[in-house]
């Protein structure tokens, strides 16, 4: 009597296997991102199409290869060590790292570096994936330029001036060096906007920026904090008197004439300066408006000078301001006495205009 027999195996595990494989491969196929698998002695054994498409290069130019072929020269040899500290220590590294492109370019990625671990926890594979981010830090240094800079002059605006005289103000106290704040208005700007319109008045402020710029140091900073009003910072200044070469020729500068089409355009400026440290506390706040208040009196006193505010005056002027608010209101209304405004004697008698 014939029969039959037959033997099942399960083969579930092996099935589950396979579609693990098989969605492995797929990912690595058809995954946007780059990705590179080396061995633990950092021999590339393999990449995906999407590494292909990012770097420039094939996978046959790869394999076999280095993962250095792509360094940009960006990176110090401090960055790779505590990159392999990380992998070493945690099993994976993730961060920003510049590469070169086959063609040459340089270009920023966002990669995740993960090591695989054989039976011993030893590492067999790393596993690198990577994200072209070129175009997305280029979009933030744009924002970040818009936020921080006059989009006509290319100047430092108010936000990056506060951020540096801060910044300025604490490395003065640490030093013990004089810090210099510089505000400074242009005379006549409005009528020349007013007889030559807008686009004239643009092309003044851009020359006039440009050539103050040229005067000072590369650690100073001019901003234009609006209109036609800018305002220098000076660093590591020994003292006051040090700042004057300076400060003469940021008012020669402005006063250069400026081409602007068929036109030769020229103005003056009126300069307000103080300095940092003061013998009372003072805020970059008060710096500014001790500037600005010093530079009033330099209109005053003819325009085409700088003139140096004087706290000390300012102190008693406020003194003597709090002492007559002491009287009562009829005592006041029957004085023969009159008090002047602290914008007005705020800085002492001391303007030095350039040399003709």
């Amino acid at each position: 009597m014939a029969g039959l027999i037959g033997v099942i195996f399960d083969i579930t595990e092996r099935k589950r296997a396979e579609e693990k494989l098989h969605l492995a491969a797929s990912v690595f196929t058809y995954a946007r991102e780059g990705i590179l698998i080396t061995t633990a002695d950092g021999t590339i054994i393999d990449v995906n199409d999407a590494f292909s498409r990012i770097t420039g290069y094939g996978r046959d130019e790869v394999v076999g290869q280095n993962p250095r072929l792509l360094s940009s020269g960006r990176h110090d040899q401090a960055f790779y060590a505590d990159m392999w500290r990380a992998l070493i220590d945690t099993g994976h590294w993730h961060g920003e790292i510049w590469n070169r492109r086959k063609s040459g370019e340089v270009f920023v990625e966002m990669q995740t570096i993960s090591s695989v671990r054989d039976a011993l926890g030893k590492p067999r594979e790393y596993v690198s994936l990577f994200s072209d981010i070129t175009v997305l830090k280029e979009n933030e240094r744009r924002l970040e330029r818009i936020a921080n800079y006059d989009a006509l002059t290319g100047l430092p605006n108010r936000v990056l001036l506060s951020d540096r005289l801060r910044q300025g103000m604490a490395q003065a106290q640490r030093q013990g060096h004089l810090l210099a704040v510089a505000f400074l208005d242009l005379d006549g700007f409005k009528a020349i906007n007013d007889s030559h319109g807008h686009k004239a008045g643009d092309e003044l402020l851009i020359g006039v920026a440009t050539r103050m710029t040229a005067t000072l140091r590369e650690s100073d900073t001019l901003a234009r904090i609006g209109g036609d009003e800018f305002v220098a910072v000076l660093f590591d200044l020994a003292d006051a008197a040090a700042s004057e070469p300076m400060l003469s020729r940021l008012l020669a500068a402005a006063a250069d004439p400026v081409p602007a089409g068929n036109l030769l355009l020229q103005v003056s400026a009126s300069l307000g300066v103080t300095f940092y440290p003061q013998a009372a506390e003072v805020n970059a706040d008060q710096l500014m408006r001790q500037a600005d208040q010093a530079m009033y009196q330099a209109k005053l006193a003819g325009k085409n000078r700088y003139h140096v505010f004087d706290a000390e005056q300012d102190r008693s002027v406020r003194g003597h301001h709090k002492a007559w608010s002491a009287f009562n209101a009829p005592s006041l209304s029957t004085s023969s006495f009159s008090i002047t405004s602290p914008r007005s004697t705020c800085a002492r008698a001391y303007c030095l205009a350039p040399r003709p």
